[in-house]
């Protein structure tokens, strides 16, 4: 099961911690909608490579615009604003920085990580329960 789809599951505790994870610097929109995209792609590496994160960044891009396209032809028009908004936001702020975006999602203590631990946690605790 890809990760997204494991949190959602969280116990209401578990979720407040994940809902305090997310900013205006990735949206928990773009989260929901991309997840399988976003968990497949190597943001480690595009932390560390521009010209991967500049590729990586331009594909997130292209994903927004597909995802959109879907929202269109179901007229959601509430999903088509908050794409648009997310994809300006992040062009406008990560355009010509396309590395930062790569490290907020591969840092060691950033939403994936955090994420990850919050469902071991959750594993663990279930385990362990008398």
């Amino acid at each position: 099961m890809a990760q997204w789809n494991q949190l959602q599951q969280l116990e209401t505790r578990y979720l407040e911690q994940l809902y305090h994870l997310y900013s205006d610097s990735f949206p928990m929109e773009l989260r929901q909608f991309l997840a399988p995209w976003i968990e497949s792609q190597d943001w480690a590496y595009a932390a560390n490579k521009e010209s991967h994160a500049t590729l990586v960044f331009h594909n997130l891009l292209g994903e927004i615009d597909q995802q959109y396209s879907r929202f269109l032809q179901e007229n959601n028009v509430l999903y088509q604003h908050n794409l648009r908004r997310i994809k300006q936001h992040l062009q406008s702020k990560y355009l010509e920085k396309p590395m930062d975006i790569a490290r907020i999602v591969s840092c060691p203590r950033t939403l994936m990580e955090i994420a990850r631990q919050l469902l071991q946690d959750r594993r663990w605790l279930s385990l362990n329960r008398c």
